[in-house]
């Protein structure tokens, strides 16, 4: 009955068909569990329903969520996305959602 964590998607301003995800959080003790994961991938399987690709921004010193970004598939990118208006965020990942797109 308690919230260990949350994600979600909305659409990435200044990109066509792209969205963004968006506070990917978990409490500490839930870390481990499995339900980032799942949280995760449930966000993704309902992106996947309505854009192509998936962005996401992070900090540098964030090297667990980075690690965790790229066992679900995300790859980083050089260059920032859209208009988020994350303007401390230094590290940048996309996600290709669908095998039908580019």
């Amino acid at each position: 009955g308690r919230i260990l964590g949350g994600a979600g998607f909305g659409p990435l301003p200044g990109e066509k068909d792209v969205c963004e995800l968006q506070k990917m959080y978990t409490l500490p003790e839930a870390r481990g569990t499995g339900i980032a994961r799942r949280l995760v991938e449930t966000v993704l399987q309902h992106a996947a329903d309505h854009y192509a690709l998936c962005y996401l921004e992070t900090f540098g010193n964030m090297t667990r969520a980075q690690s965790f970004y790229r066992k679900h598939g995300f790859e980083q990118t050089d260059q920032p996305m859209g208009s988020t208006g994350h303007i401390s965020c230094d590290v940048f990942f996309t996600k290709r959602l669908r095998k039908d797109t580019q």
